[in-house]
């Protein structure tokens, strides 16, 4: 392998990666990227290698954007001779530590990085510092349909409960708990209990003692699904339960004013 060096290379003979990880750059970003290189000048070289008589960025595919936004005619550039499997590693792994990744961006990363050859997802969490089980937990985020997708992005659902609901096996289903899940802000163990309850319902559904089964009865004409109450113990849809957050001696002190109230002894208020 060629030893790396640095040149000042034409910016009009680089390119952007052909699949870069990011599914989009913020333009702001790069603006005060800009205004920051236009005073300071670039202080970390973008890696790039030569790929077919040109140059593809390999790192810094913000700092090359913010390049041309400047109109600059060259860029400060380490060149190095790389495979596309090792450019795939140093592009994830350069792009994975970034603190402004979104779960989708990181996603991404992890794939390209599992699917590079001799590559498999316990290396990466081990080139990653992360459990295997987060890596999977990334990976299944890519299985899943855009709205759940744009939910994780944006802080409306945890990746853990997206996680979660990708076990309901049907799409219209998932969404609906989806829906559920985004009004009340659910938490993992919250969206393990629907899942339970849904297969517990799928499987009532399929063996409803007439010997038919299936979806073809009109299932998603049925009734909506119902929680349990865990303060009155009764029925619930779980599209109109809300969730609020309770230390342990709260929750002790509302299981021992119920059972007061069972046996008829309200007491004095205040004590």
């Amino acid at each position: 392998m060629a030893k790396d060096k640095i040149e000042f290379i034409p910016i009009n003979l680089i390119d952007r990666p052909k699949d870069p990880i990011r599914n989009s750059i913020d333009p702001e970003k790069v603006r005060e990227l800009a205004e920051s290189i236009r005073e300071m000048g670039l202080q970390e070289p973008v890696i790039v290698r030569s790929l077919d008589g040109r140059y593809e960025v390999v790192a810094g595919d913000r700092r090359y954007l913010a390049h041309k936004l400047l109109a600059e005619e060259k860029l400060k550039c380490i060149v190095k001779s790389l495979t596309d499997e090792q450019a795939a590693i140093i592009r994830a792994t350069e792009n994975i530590q970034r603190e402004d990744l979104t779960p989708m961006d990181k996603a991404r990363a992890f794939k390209q990085m599992a699917d590079i050859p001799g590559f498999s997802v316990e290396l990466v969490s081990r080139k990653m510092g992360l459990r295997m089980h987060t890596i999977y937990r990334y990976l299944h985020l890519l299985e899943l349909e855009p709205e759940f997708q744009e939910a994780v992005d944006k802080g409306k659902l945890t990746l853990a409960v997206a996680d979660a609901l990708r076990r309901i096996d049907d799409a219209e289903f998932r969404r609906y708990y989806l829906k559920a899940a985004i009004d009340n802000g659910v938490t993992e163990p919250v969206a393990l209990q629907w899942v339970g309850e849904y297969e517990q319902t799928k499987a009532g559904k399929f063996q409803d003692g007439s010997g038919g089964g299936g979806l073809d009865g009109g299932v998603r004409d049925q009734k909506p699904f119902y929680i349990t109450c865990d303060l009155c113990r009764g029925p619930s849809e779980s599209n109109k339960v809300r969730y609020i957050p309770i230390c342990e001696s709260c929750v002790n002190e509302i299981i021992r004013a119920r059972a007061e109230n069972a046996c008829g002894g309200d007491g004095p208020k205040g004590e």
